[in-house]
């Protein structure tokens, strides 16, 4: 019976002894890459496989250093192993700017009064390779300053401008005094002359007619053409204000109008055929076509303002 409580015992204190060896904290480091250049970076990872409350000690802070390195940011990752243990992968980004070759200290955890740290790791960072002394580029000349007009002006003309500006004008009415005593004190001022709304419309629906859109299959572009033709039409020979209005009330207005009521159908005959074309996308007829412009014309003719009594005088031969 003793014999077996001692190797109960013992095989107990084995087992515990393993556990406690499984329940240590586990620490290993690698670099991705051991040689590289200055100025560029690598990933040192560390993992970490312990208790959860394992926790790193004296570690460098993002934005100090590591073995005389900079670490430029440091992120982390952990998983949940069940039983309370966990791994945790720490990765810090190294960027060293001297040529040399470093020892990176080992990196400390901590779990309880358990400690565990990494191994140290070689790091050997090559300086940057310049192919010759070609590559070292002379120095940029000065930069050319766009030049201005006004640079150009005398720094004594800024301080006399308002005075230099009263003589240029006295100048220019001299100049426009003697133009008008040549001319015999009358000035001639040119006026543009103003096309009458009947002559416009005429000559835009001639224009129109020239273009033959409709037989090119550009029916929309025509009835477009044609209604705002008509409708700047109205405007300046009656001073209604079509290009605002809807075809309805258009009509309404011209069947209230004693000078277009009686060809308020041939507006309508058009209006009602580009409506078609132009919402409905239909495709009209090229009778219709030939019907609309006629009619187009017809109320251009029906409701152009009459002569005056001079012209009409010459228009009228007189009895012998």
């Amino acid at each position: 019976m003793k014999l077996a409580h001692i190797i109960i015992t013992v095989a107990l204190a084995f087992a515990s002894a393993l556990a406690t060896q499984a329940q240590g904290v586990k620490v290993t480091a690698e670099l991705d890459s051991a040689v590289m250049t200055q100025g560029y970076r690598t990933a040192l990872r560390v993992r970490v496989l312990g208790p959860a409350d394992a926790t790193p000690v004296q570690w460098p802070e993002k934005g100090g250093q590591l073995g005389g390195v900079d670490v430029s940011d440091i992120s982390s990752q952990a998983s949940d192993l069940g039983n309370g243990r966990r791994e945790t992968v720490y990765t810090l980004t190294l960027q060293p700017f001297d040529p040399d070759t470093v020892t990176l200290p080992p990196l400390r955890v901590a779990s309880g009064t358990d400690t565990a740290e990494s191994r140290p790791l070689v790091l050997k960072v090559l300086p940057v390779e310049l192919d010759s002394l070609t590559e070292i580029h002379p120095m940029e000349g000065p930069v050319a300053y766009p030049a201005r007009w006004y640079d150009w002006v005398p720094q004594w003309a800024s301080d006399y401008w308002p005075w230099i500006l009263l003589g240029l004008g006295l100048i220019a009415a001299a100049v426009a005094g003697w133009l008008y005593w040549r001319r015999g004190g009358t000035v001639v001022v040119r006026r543009k002359r103003v096309v009458p709304p009947y002559e416009l419309a005429m000559r835009r629906l001639g224009q129109l007619r020239e273009r033959r859109l409709t037989e090119n299959g550009r029916e929309k572009e025509y009835y477009t053409e044609l209604t705002d033709i008509l409708r700047q039409y109205l405007d300046g020979r009656f001073g209604i204000n079509a290009m605002e209005m809807p075809s309805t009330e258009i009509m309404r207005t011209l069947r209230h109008n004693e000078a277009t009521r009686m060809s308020a159908e041939r507006m309508q005959d058009v209006l009602e055929v580009a409506d078609f074309v132009k919402f409905a996308k239909m495709r009209p007829l090229p009778d219709d076509n030939v019907k609309a412009y006629n009619s187009a014309l017809t109320f251009v003719e029906d409701t152009k303002p009459a002569p005056e009594p001079a012209e009409a005088e010459k228009e009228t031969p007189k009895n012998s």
